[in-house]
């Protein structure tokens, strides 16, 4: 009985040290590599990823800054677009090509 609580002590002890392993941010095993004309800057301990942009009719550019996770989000937006624009620009010659219309 005496043997069975020590380690049921000794697991209880040792639980907090194994969770707050478990709880390390896991690194990306790919490097991000931002889409071209994106520079990588780190204004403080945070990597953002800027664009220059001039507005039409404006001399003036403007520079707009994005995190990876923004980034990311946008490239899937941009890619769903994509495919939107192509599923509705495809022509079929029967209903067997289209699939679900």
């Amino acid at each position: 009985m005496r043997s069975m609580m020590f380690a049921m002590l000794i697991a209880f002890a040792t639980a907090p040290a194994i969770a707050q392993d478990s709880e390390k941010p896991v690194k990306h095993e790919k490097e991000f590599k931002p889409a071209p004309g994106y520079r990588t800057k780190t204004p403080g301990d945070q990597t953002v990823y800027c664009r220059k942009d001039t507005i039409s009719g404006s001399r003036f550019g403007t520079e707009k800054c994005y995190t990876e996770e923004q980034l990311e989000q946008k490239a899937a937006e941009n890619e769903a677009a994509r495919q939107e624009v192509e599923r509705s620009t495809r022509v079929c010659s029967n209903e067997a090509a289209c699939g679900d219309r």
